[in-house]
């Protein structure tokens, strides 16, 4: 195999490290489960969307940001939970905003202030009609 080729996997990795902005590298821990969940016949806009998510939730918050990573996202254990989780931020926005400003320790004075931590998860769901 030419190591220069890009690979699904490749292209999804690259895809998890521009929405995250880390630098994760092609090994085989990385890919296995990108691999997986690409067999299971999840699709590239299910995938983008589960990365999405995860990392508005994650990035800022310091107990998870260390778990924002190909090897936790993609595990088996995990990748089904996190499909189901955009699904019901889908099907409920303003719960999700909620739970994102708790989880986030975002002090509010009203429930307008988790509009605007929300608003990127919001505009990302809405495109998709």
């Amino acid at each position: 195999m030419d190591s220069e080729t890009v690979t699904p996997e490749i292209e999804i990795l690259n895809l998890f490290n521009q929405i995250t902005g880390h630098r994760h590298k092609a090994g085989k821990a990385n890919l296995s489960g990108i691999k997986r969940v690409l067999k299971e016949g999840y699709t590239l806009r299910e995938i983008q969307e589960v990365i999405q998510l995860k990392t508005i939730e994650w990035k800022k918050n310091a107990k998870m940001s260390v778990h924002l990573n190909p090897v936790t996202i993609f595990r088996e254990s995990n990748f089904d939970k996190y499909i189901n989780q955009v699904i019901n931020v889908k099907e409920n926005p303003q719960m999700y905003a909620e739970h994102f400003a708790e989880i986030n320790k975002i002090r509010s004075g009203g429930n307008n202030s988790t509009s605007g931590a929300f608003s990127k998860i919001d505009e990302m769901f809405r495109k998709r009609g």
